[in-house]
């Protein structure tokens, strides 16, 4: 079975694997460096003692006599053996050491001059020494040996001492490795005890102390930022349901009260049955239009997949469209310059055609309604009562009604709709009002990279604006009356048309298309 170590403990022993392997690596390299001094130094004193025989030797001018043994009392160190040897492999040595150190082949080809003298290593009674076998006449060779016990204790109490430090090393290096990890580690596991009770609780009003600028605070300063976020998500949500709970609750008792009176009546005369029975019909309207409304809330910004590249003109001439069917004695007066957006053309539909049945509802019966779009900016206007100044900044909220518009149907969710998607496609909504009465709802949007020129008759569409242009005129969208004559009220979709070729050059007009 897999062992699973946590952070601290692979901390710790990464710490300390790595000072254990530079402690070894330094204990091998000082053990080698002080073995090597001190076998230097033995053979120092093996080449001193071979000079001191080398030069009794050089009295006898190439001639030593047979069984020559040199003589033990000069020299520098404490020697204790020195013999010679023959390149017949005979041995010199004093009465009683014969057999102490046969000479091996290199040695007799020393002796023989076909080799030079070397250090080698050999027992001698029982005990290690340091042997050097140089020649000193022609046939003759000398081996001069020095014992190595003095130096291999001295190694071996060197290897001992640099092996205990090398553990104490480590031990402390794994001592130091976990109050560091301990210390450094402190803001990691405020963050995850943190995050269990948020877990435990649900409750993500907790927040982890920040007291450090390096990469543990900036991940604790951003596991705060996301705990605040959450926060409000969660209290948004909470307040959504209770306030969607509320608003449901009217409705839905008297759609009840209805059904029960149709119930409890059921010969109740065609007139009123027709009439209870409309109420019930718009009751379930308006509960349709509050339930999508909060859909649209509970959506949020939409998810990169469902983005693409928007005709905004196009969205809101089918907006239009739509609020001409359900207002038809509503006059709508648009002029639109083809922009392109990037978000989602389901979510701006449903903004649009809430600015639009916003105006139509609080306007005149007859409106107009005027609907402006330019450079990534629309503007609604309508001509009624306006806003007071003290409801400007809360028209916008969730279920927000001012008093004048209480007795009017609604839920009080279209205006937090259409921000809510304006600000989820990085733009921004306000609520004006009109220099000659009435309210004027803007929405301004980042347009997208131009859109690809048309040609109309050969000639090119001129640019408005980034992401905006002028949509040449299509054949068959003429209007009534001829071409170019501006005739509102007359077309399937709402358009601004460039007529480029109406006599002089640059003469631009827009004709209005309605239905």
């Amino acid at each position: 079975m897999r062992v699973r170590l946590t952070l601290k403990a692979r901390f710790i022993l990464v710490a300390g694997g790595a000072v254990a392997a530079v402690a070894l690596a330094i204990t091998a390299v000082a053990f080698l460096a002080i073995r090597t001094d001190l076998q230097s130094q033995v053979r120092q004193e093996v080449a001193a003692r071979a000079d001191s025989v080398r030069h009794q030797a050089a009295q006898y001018h190439g001639h030593i006599p047979d069984d020559w043994v040199p003589s033990h009392s000069a020299g520098v160190g404490i020697l204790t053996y020195t013999q010679v040897i023959t390149e017949t492999g005979v041995v010199w040595a004093p009465a009683g050491d014969l057999g102490l150190l046969t000479p091996s082949a290199a040695a007799l080809g020393v002796a023989a001059g076909q080799g030079d003298s070397f250090y080698s290593v050999a027992r001698i009674n029982g005990v290690s020494a340091e042997v050097l076998t140089e020649q000193i006449a022609p046939g003759l060779a000398i081996q001069v040996a020095d014992p190595l016990t003095a130096t291999d204790q001295e190694v071996a109490a060197v290897g001992t001492t640099l092996a205990v430090l090398s553990v104490v090393g480590v031990l402390v290096a794994t001592l130091l490795g976990w109050a560091v990890a301990r210390a450094g580690l402190a803001p990691v596991t405020r963050l995850a005890s943190v995050a269990e009770e948020v877990t435990l609780t649900g409750d993500p009003g907790r927040r982890v102390e920040v007291s450090r600028r390096d990469e543990l605070g900036r991940l604790a300063t951003s596991f705060n930022a996301m705990l605040s976020a959450l926060q409000r998500s969660l209290d948004a949500q909470r307040r959504l349901v209770s306030d969607a709970s509320h608003e449901l609750r009217t409705p839905l008792a008297s759609l009840r009260l209805n059904a029960d009176l149709l119930a409890a009546h059921p010969d109740m005369p065609a007139a009123e049955r027709a009439e209870v029975l409309d109420r019930v019909t718009g009751q379930a309207a308006e509960l349709s239009r509050l339930v999508a409304s909060v859909t649209d809330l509970a959506r949020g910004e939409p998810p990169p997949k469902d983005q693409s590249r928007v005709r905004l003109d196009t969205v809101t001439s089918e907006a239009l469209d739509a609020a001409r069917r359900d207002w038809p004695k509503t006059e709508f007066d648009a002029d639109l310059v083809a922009c392109t957006v990037d978000g989602s053309a389901d979510r701006l539909r449903v903004a649009v055609r809430n600015l639009l049945d916003n105006a139509a509802k609080f306007g005149p019966p007859e409106g107009p309604v005027e609907v402006r779009l330019a450079a990534g900016q629309l503007t609604v206007r309508d001509h009624g009562p306006g806003i007071a100044p003290d409801d400007l900044p809360f028209v916008f909220d969730r279920f927000y009604r001012a008093l004048s518009s209480r007795s009017a149907p609604g839920s009080g969710l279209g205006l937090a709709v259409v921000r809510e998607i304006a600000f989820g496609h990085g733009g921004e909504v306000a609520a004006e009002p009109a220099r000659s009465g009435g309210t004027v709802m803007r929405v301004t949007l980042p347009t997208s990279a131009q859109v690809p020129d048309r040609l109309v008759g050969g000639q090119g569409v001129d640019a408005v604006g980034p992401g905006c242009l002028e949509e040449a005129d299509q054949p068959g969208d003429q209007g009534i009356g001829g071409r170019g004559e501006a005739v509102p009220g007359r077309a399937r979709r709402d358009r601004a048309v460039e007529v480029g070729d109406l006599g002089a050059p640059g003469v631009h007009q827009v004709l209005q298309h309605g239905r």
